[in-house]
Parts: structure tokens; sequence; C-alpha cells
């Protein structure tokens, strides 16, 4: 049976199949979607499942001339709107007249275990684009996100600002801050396996301000739990990533000019000994 799940926010569809029960997975809007048990029914066929318009007598619709037997044989797929039974060939249901139109899989099962479920617990890949890709776990809706897709993502968040980021170091955190992976203490000091060579992964705040913790594997990509991909755009859409950026050259002028003023200190230090000594000597020579 095809499964279509569809999200409440952006109305994007997806055939979930591949997916158990109860499983969760991301939406491209950043909403996480549940694929939950339909109560399929077979419904009365009163729209047409070619073109949507209301079901007219005769064999054939009046508007788009499609049949109506070739929509009412194979109710193998479930509307996401009245979870009717419906043809895997509308492009409409029959009962409610819902467009069905599934931007594609939700996703493929992997050979990659998810880093926090661990056992047997293999995630999902998704493709982004014709180059890019993820992998979620549909148990605790974590994100595994290569070096280019991650970098990829954060490029496409900076290009949304619309407005000139404060470069004031004290608000480097930014609106979109937000403290993450802070349920417990034995959650925070778990360090978890790369899904691609298994090494344990790093542990780190993202951009430094931004008060997430994520698992990094510098070879292959990056952990995220659920919510920490919205919570870090957020972050840098508010301008967090550059106000950042701003804290750490000043934080590296401030040490540059440490360490002139060190030697400018040491430089008068070595000329106010040279000159002690030169005292000295004249000194002796008059004594």
């Amino acid at each position: 049976m095809r499964i279509l799940v569809a999200c409440p926010d952006c109305q994007r569809q997806y055939d979930a199949s591949s997916y158990p029960m109860g499983s969760r997975f991301w939406c491209h809007c950043g909403a996480v979607l549940k694929v939950e048990q339909p109560p399929a029914h077979e419904a009365a066929v009163v729209r047409c499942s070619g073109c949507g318009a209301p079901r007219c007598d005769g064999p054939t619709c009046e508007h788009c001339g499609s049949s109506f037997a070739k929509y009412e044989q194979d109710l193998r797929s479930i509307c996401p709107h009245c979870t009717s039974r419906v043809s895997d060939a509308a492009r409409f249901c029959h009962s409610c007249g819902q467009a069905l139109a599934a931007d594609g899989s939700a996703g493929e099962l992997s050979d990659y275990i998810c880093p926090a479920c661990g056992g047997d617990q293999h995630m999902h890949s998704r493709q982004l684009g014709a180059d890019l890709s993820l992998h979620e776990c549909s148990a605790c809706a974590g994100l595994w996100l290569g070096r280019q897709t991650f970098e990829h993502v954060i490029r496409r968040a900076e290009e949304m600002i619309t407005e000139l980021p404060s470069l004031q170091p004290e608000s480097a955190g930014g609106a979109g801050a937000s403290i993450s992976k802070g349920v417990t203490l034995e959650a925070a000091v778990r360090y978890r396996p790369c899904p691609e060579c298994r090494a344990l992964m790093n542990r780190s705040q993202y951009g430094k301000y931004s008060r997430v913790i994520i698992d990094t594997c510098k070879e292959h990509g990056v952990w995220l739990d659920e919510g920490e991909l919205t919570q870090i755009l957020e972050w840098v859409r508010d301008g967090g990533l550059e106000r950042a950026r701003a804290s750490r050259h000043e934080e590296r002028m401030a040490q540059l000019r440490g360490t002139q003023v060190d030697s400018q200190v040491r430089a008068i230090e070595r000329e106010r000994d040279s000159m002690g000594l030169v005292d000295s000597l004249f000194m002796i020579k008059m004594w």
C-alpha cells in the first residue's frame, strides 16, 4: 500500500511507503512529519481522478476525457487528506478532490546505522538535489549531513540574511541562539560514532556562539539531533555566523595587539638593561 504523507505547513506530499508506522522524517520546509496508520476506507467516487472535477454520468469524464474505470481498479494508495483508498495512477482523490502530487519518496533505507540509536536502526537516504543528500533516522529524527551538504545548507542560510547584522562581539549569539543537548548530563557527554568510518566524533559548539552542540567527523560530516538543524539555520539567518566571524576577528586583533605590546615592552626592557650596563661601566671607569 502506498502511504502519502502531507506536510501541514507547506503542503508538500511524500511517498512514505518504505517507512514503518510511527517513524518520522523531515520535510524540506523543516517540519518533522510522522508516518501514522491511516484509517483507510472505501469512498464513493464523486470526482474524476484525472482532473478532480465532479463526476458526471457516463464512463468518461466530460472535462478531461479520462476513463473512470482506469482509476477504480488498483486502489492501493491512501489520500493524505481524507484517507480514502485511491488509485496509484490518480492525480486527484476521487472522494475529496485533493491533488495527489508526491514530491518523491520520503527516503530509501540505507546501510548507515544511526549514531544516536545504534543497534540495527538504519537511516533513510534523502536526495536534496543532483549532488546533495542526507540521511535521517526514522526513530529519533536525527540527521547525518556530509561535509559538502552541510556547507551548502549553511551557505543557503547565509544568503537569506536580509539585514546587515550587528557586528558587536557581545551579541554574537543573536536571537536565534538556543540551548541544545541540555537534557541530561549523560546526554551531554556521549560521544557518537561516525556512520561512515565508525570513529568517535568530536563534540563542539557550532560557530562558538550558537549554543548548539554538534557531533563532527572531520573527514565525513556532521550529526545533528532533532531540531538542531533548525536552530542552527535560524541562528545563521539572524546573522549569528557573521557576528561570530567578527568576534573571532576582534579576538585575533586583540591578541596581535597584545603580542605587539609585549614585544615593545621587551624591547624597552632590553634597552633599559643595556643603558644600565653602560652606566655601570661608566661608573667603574670613573672610579
